[in-house]
């Protein structure tokens, strides 16, 4: 017998989590099943993640590193010079990308169904506070279509083209065309 805890898995570790009646209900998001797992799989989990967030952190830190030691090159140097117009938009795009960087990573926890539209409507709307966090409440209510709904829509292929055929058995089929 195995050791692993399937998706569907039997009992509550691992499993589906389930209402007050015993039925098994799809959790919304990641985090809402990681939440009704027991804590062995929340601990698991942070194991699992832990190298991954600090390095991550780490790496962060480096870029804020090399953009501060940029500025402070950028300072020295004479105004209007080449190489420090040059520098200025290395900082400049340095700055973007841990800004795309940071607001890609959030936008995961706040149902963001397309991060890379999301990102350009938060620059075209002036969605970022100085310190480049996002207002994401402002972006919500400009960009709604934006943030997944959480449920897919109902859909019916055959809608609009007459009745619906009945279900069709083979069997049935066969059996009528053999003329019994």
């Amino acid at each position: 017998m195995s050791d692993t805890v399937s998706a569907q898995g039997a009992g509550k570790e691992g499993g589906m989590p389930t209402n007050d009646k015993g039925n098994s209900v799809e959790p919304q998001s990641f985090e809402s099943w990681l939440g009704s797992q027991g804590e062995d799989v929340r601990r698991l989990y942070d194991e699992h993640t832990s190298g991954l967030k600090s390095a991550l952190q780490s790496e962060r830190l480096q870029r804020g590193d090399l953009a501060k030691q940029l500025r402070d090159a950028t300072a020295k140097l004479e105004n209007g010079s080449l190489v420090r117009s040059e520098l200025e938009q290395t900082v400049a795009k340095l700055d973007l990308l841990e800004r795309r960087a940071s607001f890609y990573e959030e936008a995961l926890s706040q149902g963001v169904a397309n991060a890379r539209l999301a990102f350009l409507a938060a620059q075209e709307s002036d969605s970022f506070e100085k310190g480049g966090k996002v207002r994401w409440d402002k972006l919500k209510a400009e960009y709604p279509e934006l943030f997944a709904s959480g449920k897919p829509a109902a859909t019916n292929a055959g809608a609009g083209a007459g009745s619906q055929p009945g279900k069709v058995d083979m069997n049935a089929m066969i059996r009528r065309r053999a003329g019994r």
